[in-house]
């Protein structure tokens, strides 16, 4: 029998009675998101417990050996009988709930076809926002096929329409921080990089590893993040470091050590701990965790093996020292350092990587609907913020701490009558900019400038191209931004970034404005 918490959160209770509703309503492809740190993994043991209570089998689905080890110690935890579909555990298949690596399950199923999927009636997704491809999409339609109730959990639900239908809003970030699962997150920016050298950058997308290295790794790059590190945590307390890749998140770690901090690095293969190697094993994975929760390990640097599910509430301090170009993979890492401890009243986040203007704060609460991309969300945003319809974030030249309006700064008192902030040149050098960082279109109108929108309208429809593609291809070719008001522009905001033939003409403003 599982044995359920009585101490559920309220966002937790509205997550089991709108997931009990909807499956009750006959919807069997469910997304739960609920901000990082806000108890996912208390939802899933309920959603456990009510397929226990009609009497179904239920099959649990990560992706990473780490978040394996610790799902399986939550679930046992809470008294149930879990068989592990891994490798290099003994099998129990004819107990009724199943924690499945999805990798092996894949190989198992559709490569070996050694054996068939759990027969399983709830079919639970850990992690949804990152099991979203083609091995998923085959395991969930199989399970659908067979009967099978899907419900997903993350954080960010973007991407991941084509897998769910129904989306449940469990929480925000504001109900995580009401009910103490959550603290308030300071940002601190003191440089971020030129971009401009990246070719290929696509707004909304995670730069390619190779880019984010050179974005990043330019002249003096450890300096200004140590000299910051130590004014923002003179007392060295737990931090994670997110570094532009693999190699360079050891490199900071033997930087930091070379100071005299107790430093380490983890990646999917290997654990450097002050100058030693170790395989990643569960153990040694266990004994980081535990090493950095007691104070022996200062900071661990990472690239993204601890983007997701990693919970030490211990950690104080988080160094970005990375561009995230997806809005999924900034919230994720950020999260790592918002969960409450008795240690903690608040956290420190150090950006180096522009990230705070790009995404806003790691504490503002986030509107979620399926269908959403990060392309899409991300550029949204910065159209809120060209069109002024979103007032940008304001970075104190004085202590460099991020605030949201005002001209004095909260932290150190220091008034600024400018938006300014520094940006880091590829020969590693800092250039003062002043101003916004989006800087508003000069728009204008004609006469004609309605009929020329109507042409355009109709081309790049047959071009098969989007409206924020049509009202560049318009600027190309008319050397002038038309106001967004015209008939046959979208009416919602979201449709501009859609392609034109699938918007629906009553969708868009009419023809003839009265």
């Amino acid at each position: 029998m599982i044995q359920p918490m009585s101490d559920r959160w309220p966002n937790q209770i509205r997550a089991n009675e709108l997931t009990r509703a909807a499956i009750a309503a006959g919807a069997n492809r469910i997304c739960v998101t609920s901000p990082t740190g806000t108890g996912k993994s208390n939802m899933m043991v309920d959603a456990l417990e009510f397929a226990s209570e009609q009497g179904w089998q239920s099959a649990m689905y990560t992706n990473r050996r780490m978040l394996l080890k610790q799902t399986l110690g939550v679930l046992e935890s809470h008294g149930i009988n879990v068989g592990v579909r891994a490798s290099g555990h003994d099998k129990a298949t004819l107990r009724a709930v199943q924690l499945c690596m999805t990798q092996t399950e894949g190989s198992q199923v559709y490569v070996r076809e050694a054996r068939e999927l759990h027969d399983a009636r709830l079919v639970i997704v850990d992690e949804a926002h990152v099991q979203k491809g083609g091995t998923m999409e085959r395991i969930l339609r199989d399970h659908i096929e067979g009967g099978a109730v899907v419900v997903g959990y993350t954080a960010t639900p973007i991407e991941i329409g084509h897998l769910y239908d129904e989306l449940i809003v469990a929480g925000n970030v504001s109900d995580g921080r009401t009910c103490g699962a959550l603290v308030p997150a300071h940002t601190y920016a003191p440089d971020e990089p030129d971009l401009k050298s990246i070719k290929k950058y696509q707004v909304g997308e995670d730069l390619s590893e190779a880019d984010n290295v050179k974005a990043i790794m330019r002249p003096g790059i450890f300096g200004r993040v140590y000299e910051h590190y130590r004014r923002l945590n003179a007392d060295s307390r737990p931090t994670i470091l997110f570094a532009p890749g693999v190699k360079e998140s050891l490199w900071f770690a033997e930087e930091f050590h070379k100071k005299g901090l107790r430093a380490a690095h983890i990646d999917g293969e290997q654990i450097w701990v002050n100058g030693e190697f170790y395989n990643a094993t569960d153990e040694a994975r266990e004994q980081l965790k535990a090493d950095i929760k007691s104070g022996e390990v200062q900071i661990v640097a990472n690239r993204f093996v601890m983007r997701e599910g990693i919970d030490i509430p211990e950690i104080y301090h988080c160094i970005f020292a990375t561009v995230f170009g997806a809005l999924s993979s900034y919230l994720q890492s950020g999260g790592r350092v918002l969960r409450e401890h008795s240690s903690l009243d608040s956290v420190v986040v150090q950006d180096h990587g522009g990230n705070w203007w790009r995404f806003g704060s790691l504490n503002e609460n986030r509107e979620w609907s399926l269908g959403m991309s990060n392309h899409k969300t991300v550029s949204m945003r910065l159209e809120r913020l060209r069109e002024k319809q979103e007032q940008e974030p304001i970075t104190c030249p004085q202590c460099n701490k991020v605030r949201a309006s005002g001209k004095q700064c909260h932290a150190c008192g220091y008034v600024a009558n400018m938006r300014s902030r520094m940006v880091v040149q590829v020969d590693g050098s800092l250039k003062a900019v002043g101003g916004d960082i989006m800087k508003p279109r000069t728009v204008k109108s004609a006469p004609d400038t309605a009929d020329k929108w109507q042409r355009y309208y109709y081309s790049q429809k047959r071009a098969g191209r989007t409206f924020n593609q049509a009202y560049a291809w318009f600027f190309h070719e008319e050397h002038y931004w038309p106001p967004k008001n015209l008939p046959l522009m979208p009416s919602e905001p979201g449709d501009w970034f859609r392609k034109i033939k699938d918007v629906p003409e009553n969708n868009l403003n009419p023809r003839s404005v009265a």
